[in-house]
């Protein structure tokens, strides 16, 4: 009999997972709210007004557009609206990447 409550205790020792491999809860995701683009269009070279302008334009690579939509899917759960700025004048030195930011209206609570 001991040598099988032994044995159990073996097994069960190696079942045990890992602190590295710990379990973790759904509330442990975070998502980097920094988010990049590759352009921000109209270029700041433009030569039209900007009350001729009647588009706007965002040029993505592959991880920036899953990036934004991590970021847009994780707060569209909790916000009702949800505003996109983009910093068309302010290009990062080290990637030219442009800073997009995403924020939502929050009544002030009194």
């Amino acid at each position: 009999m001991l040598k099988d409550i032994t044995d159990f205790i073996e097994i069960t020792r190696k079942r045990v997972v890992p602190r590295e491999k710990a379990r973790k809860s759904p509330t442990a995701i975070s998502i980097d709210p920094n988010v990049r683009c590759q352009r921000i269009y109209p270029i700041e070279d433009t030569r039209k007004n900007v009350s001729e302008l009647k588009t706007i334009g965002i040029k993505l690579s592959k991880e920036q557009a899953i990036h934004l939509s991590r970021v847009l899917l994780a707060v569209s759960q909790e916000w009702e609206e949800i505003d996109i700025t983009g910093y068309r004048f302010d290009k990062r030195k080290s990637d030219g990447t442009y800073h997009l930011t995403i924020t939502s209206y929050r009544p002030v609570e009194e």
